[in-house]
């Protein structure tokens, strides 16, 4: 790693806040939006689908079609995650969120014109295009940041994204409340509203750098270097990082497709690790704390209005939480917050389960049940929500990282699906036993942080990948 440290600078700051705006807030805005004006959606393809097609739609029908809305963003999440690798070696990271942006205007406008052109098939298909282009976010945006800041801020300007999903959904949830845009004329503009964040956002992305360490892949030697002096100011430290770069540079202008990195032994125990934090994110349970929280408040006494100003602050939580992430990342290692933050996880959600059971019969046990509630979203953000998120930057060399990138967001987009088809089923057959189901994927990614994965924090990855290289095998240090 280069030598001596290099703090925060007003570029970079600059790109983190603009990129996360324009990308990852959008992306979170798409699963908090829905929720509000859910009603009116449905009201709206019921009447589309008899005035269009002439058909009447049962409860059944319109069930499939309101899950149809929902999930077919998981879907193109899944759809496009095995793209990123290749439109990030062809366009860039700067291109390929450029990209990202594009369609995720196409999306907007797609669900802004839906009813005007009354056609169910352009919500459906703006949701997917949104979900494609999270996809390419998901996989791009925190390897851009972590590739442009210095090895000792990897961590901070990774958890940009857990910030931006938490900040998106926090907005997203205002944007569709009945006061501003959640109402049955209004709801398309609440679907489309994050459009005003990508034009925000994305506004300066042609004056920001592209990856040093992509020119550098691309044997673009003289322009890394300058890029380099604009974004770190200090002559020294970049002779030193140009040196590190040269040494690597061989081997990294060679991409390494998803396949290959499948068939690495070498690469077999990092991979596991960036798909399952991933996975393990998702099934921990945190979308689904959306939804049974709702309940929760209106069994201890509030009305449906209130419950929902609840549920709202939970999300202001849990974006507030994530902010502390930059902070945390920069001061603690990874291990040791990925495993606190696993384990109380697991400890507070099996409370939740306890608290749920005992609220039937002892009320008082529903408030107990909302500081759980609480404590489960601050434990979360203090490892699960971002570490998954920029873990692979730090464990996978330059070569492979788009793609091993692009396996966690696949996983990430799979567990969020898995889990928003089963849940509502499971939790009608056993109840808040439902979430012990999240305590075991808690567990799971406790051990396997304890076991097998090696500190990164300030480290070179180069480094970092020799401590795995035997897999299962492996001595972490």
């Amino acid at each position: 790693m280069a030598e001596g440290k290099q703090g925060w600078t007003a570029l970079l700051m600059l790109i983190c806040v603009c990129i996360t705006v324009g990308t990852v807030i959008p992306v979170g805005y798409a699963f908090g939006v829905v929720n509000a004006p859910y009603a009116f959606i449905r009201s709206w393809i019921m009447e589309s689908a008899l005035t269009r097609y002439s058909s009447r739609l049962g409860d059944s029908q319109m069930t499939i079609m309101m899950s149809a809305v929902v999930s077919i963003f998981l879907i193109g999440g899944m759809l496009g995650a095995p793209f990123a690798p290749i439109f990030s070696a062809r366009l860039g990271r700067r291109g390929i969120l450029t990209l990202s942006g594009l369609l995720l205007l196409v999306s907007c406008i797609c669900q802004l014109f839906c009813r005007m052109a009354n056609s169910i098939e352009m919500l459906l298909l703006g949701r997917l295009i949104a979900g494609l282009a999270a996809a390419l976010v998901y996989a791009t945006q925190p390897m851009y940041l972590v590739e442009l800041a210095p090895a000792e801020l990897s961590g901070s300007v990774g958890v940009f994204t857990c910030i931006g999903i938490t900040g998106g959904i926090v907005l997203g949830q205002v944007f569709s409340f009945d006061f501003l845009l959640g109402t049955e004329k209004l709801w398309p503009y609440a679907l489309s509203g994050s459009a005003i964040f990508v034009l925000i956002g994305l506004a300066p992305i042609f004056w920001f750098p592209e990856s040093p360490r992509f020119l550098m892949s691309q044997g673009r030697r003289e322009k890394a270097r300058v890029t380099l002096m604009r974004l770190r100011r200090d002559e020294g430290r970049v002779n030193a990082e140009m040196a590190e770069f040269e040494v690597t540079s061989e081997a990294e202008r060679k991409r390494v497709t998803m396949k290959e990195v499948l068939c690495n032994s070498r690469l077999k125990l990092p991979l596991i690790i960036v798909c399952s934090f991933h996975f393990v994110q998702q099934m921990s349970g945190i979308s689904s704390i959306w939804f049974y929280s709702i309940e929760i408040f209106t069994q201890s006494g509030f009305t449906a209005a209130v419950a929902m100003w609840l549920n709202f602050s939970l999300g202001l939580l849990n974006f507030m939480s994530s902010l502390l992430g930059p902070w945390l990342m920069k001061s603690f290692n990874r291990r040791l917050m990925m495993t606190i933050s696993c384990l109380f996880s697991a400890i507070f959600l099996t409370l939740l389960v306890v608290g749920l059971k005992l609220m039937l019969t002892i009320r008082e046990f529903s408030f107990a049940c909302i500081a759980f509630l609480s404590l489960y979203i601050i434990t979360f953000n203090m490892g699960l929500g971002p570490i998954p998120y920029f873990i692979g930057s730090e464990i996978f060399e330059t070569p492979s990282r788009p793609s091993a990138m692009a396996f966690g967001s696949f996983f990430n987009w799979l567990a969020n699906f898995v889990l928003s088809m089963i849940f509502p089923t499971v939790n009608s057959a056993i109840g808040p036993f439902v979430f012990l189901l999240c305590v075991v994927f808690c567990a799971y990614g406790f051990l396997l942080t304890c076991r097998y994965l090696p500190e990164t924090r300030n480290r070179d990855t180069k480094d970092v990948a020799l401590l795995m290289e035997n897999g299962f095998k492996s001595k972490i240090k």
